[in-house]
């Protein structure tokens, strides 16, 4: 009684499905019907009225447009645009709209609307008549405008009474080349719901028809050849949830299905149910193990992202004492740590050390060489005689050569600014070039003489670089991090778009330009995963 209650249960369950696969199949053929047709309608008039305004826009004359939005004075030629538009309006069937405009920020202001006989004069815009733009218009005309291109979409308004409006519009250029005006149409799509209706029954209908017998044929296989073997299966799986052994009863299934056709999927599908509980059990007590093991990582991991984020400081204005700068300073890591860092320390009252540093390789090794790099490169700044950057480096270097098995490698650039005069005397382990802002240039790549970089050999000489900062001069520090930021097709940020999202904020404080530049970056990649560590730092001279 039990087995048979659930074999028609599996029949009704399958017959429902494959009737509710009929209905879906149905209706997805509708709605693929309706929308494919209703695009080459809308398509249709959207290349109509894009035609429209693009020859439009080529023969208005853009010098004139811009003097009329001045001082709307209704001229000669102001009265000879108007009838063209009008008899464009009265000709062309559809054309429900047809104006030249100014575009603003937020508005538009009407230059030259086409009238037709049988328009409402009250409807229609005078020369300065001033529109807000709406929802719709920030999503389609706003960005055509701050792109100065035409309409390139399909683009269909709301039904306002009069039918569903397909919009275009196309930019007009005076002799400069600058956009002065746009040009736009509205036609309006009459009378398609009865044609596509009637075309989508015609499909439907056919569907339906061809799909039932398809799925009557398909219920009555099913029936035979799978809901019966998966009712007997069900019945040893249950079996085995209750904790009894079922070897012979598996053996016996697939021996009467033999009778039947040899050897099938139901037949495989049972002897692969009995190798697998054998194997269950272990896999519990094997996953376990490595769950346990894998929270335990994560919550290490967890503890070394901290620990990293605090070694780099990270309260700003770091010097509350100090007015003859600005400085900030940011590190997003790829991973859970890397191998980027930035540090700055005052050496003495008059004298402060800036560095940028790279460390080869992403995750825990990089981390770890980082925070040996970091604490060498601050501890022989701060210990003992000072002497130069280029000396500090040549130390830090043997010191990392030493036990370096891993053969990891660190660029660092290495600088001290000396408060009081702005002067920088700086030294490059194979590092970036720094970017620096003149007030008579704007950000440039000052390119420096390059060491290697820091561990790849013992006994090397690096060579100290000055330069200064004048008051209102930056100092901007990066790892290739910032350069090498890959978009979805591998194209690199690089250093044109670094140089030109750096004079897009070169007048914020040094916080908003980190912030400003990471955004930029944050757009140029997109969805693509962040591959290397991203680093940053900003000094602004104040004197």
């Amino acid at each position: 009684m039990k087995r048979r209650l659930i074999k028609c249960g599996i029949d009704r369950k399958m017959t429902t499905a494959l009737l509710l696969l009929m209905m879906l199949m149905t209706v997805a053929i509708a709605v693929i019907s309706y929308f494919s047709i209703i695009n080459i309608y809308y398509t249709q008039y959207t290349v109509k009225a894009q035609d429209l305004v693009r020859m439009l826009a080529n023969q208005v004359d853009g010098d004139w447009l811009e003097r009329f939005s001045q001082d709307y004075v209704k001229d000669e030629t102001y009265y000879e645009v108007k009838d063209n538009l009008d008899h464009i309006k009265s000709d062309f069937t559809g054309v429900q709209y047809l104006y030249i405009y100014k575009p603003g920020e937020t508005s538009m202001t009407y230059l030259v609307e086409g009238q037709k006989e049988g328009d409402d004069p009250d409807q229609m815009a005078s020369p300065g008549d001033s529109y807000n733009y709406g929802e719709s218009d920030y999503e389609y005309l706003v960005p055509d405008i701050r792109a100065q291109k035409a309409s390139d979409q399909v683009i269909v308004g709301d039904d306002a009474g009069y039918g569903i409006p397909i919009m275009a519009w196309a930019p007009v250029f005076n002799s400069k080349g600058e956009m002065v005006a746009m040009v736009e149409a509205d036609y309006i799509a009459e009378n398609i719901g009865p044609a596509i209706n009637a075309t989508i029954l015609k499909i439907v209908a056919v569907q339906v028809v061809c799909i039932f017998f398809v799925v009557l044929l398909m219920i009555i296989v099913i029936r035979g050849l799978i809901a019966r073997p998966l009712n007997k299966l069900t019945n040893i799986v249950d079996s085995y949830k209750q904790g009894e052994k079922i070897d012979s009863k598996i053996d016996s299934l697939v021996k009467k299905m033999s009778k039947f056709g040899g050897d099938d999927e139901i037949s495989s599908l049972s002897l692969s149910f009995k190798e697998m509980t054998v194997r269950i059990e272990q896999y519990i007590k094997d996953i376990t193990a490595v769950t346990a093991e894998k929270e335990r990582i994560s919550a290490e991991l967890n503890v070394a992202t901290q620990i990293q984020a605090d070694m780099l400081p990270r309260i700003f204005p770091p010097f509350p004492d100090k007015h003859e700068f600005e400085l900030y300073a940011t590190m997003d890591p790829a991973k859970e740590v890397g191998g980027d860092f930035y540090d700055f320390f005052m050496i003495d009252d008059d004298h402060l050390g800036l560095v940028m540093a790279d460390v080869s390789g992403k995750g825990v090794p990089a981390a770890l060489f980082m925070v040996i790099a970091k604490t060498l490169i601050k501890n022989r700044s701060l210990t003992g005689d000072f002497t130069s950057p280029k000396d500090v480096l040549a130390d830090v270097n043997n010191m990392l050569c030493e036990g370096n098995e891993a053969e990891l490698f660190v660029t660092v650039w290495f600088g001290v600014l000396t408060i009081s005069t702005g002067d920088i005397v700086f030294a490059s382990a194979g590092h970036e070039y720094p970017a620096f802002y003149r007030l008579d240039q704007g950000y440039v790549l000052e390119k420096d003489k390059h060491g290697p970089p820091l561990a790849t050999m013992e006994g090397l000489r690096f060579r100290d670089n000055e330069t200064s900062l004048k008051p209102g001069e930056t100092l901007f520090l990066y790892t290739d991090g910032v350069t090498e930021a890959t978009d979805s097709s591998q194209t690199l940020f690089g250093e044109d778009r670094m140089l030109k999202a750096l004079s897009e904020f070169e007048k914020e404080d040094t916080q908003n330009l980190l912030k400003g530049v990471r955004v930029k970056i944050d757009e140029f990649v997109g969805d693509a995963p962040q591959f290397d560590d991203i680093t940053m730092l900003a000094i602004r001279y104040l004197g």
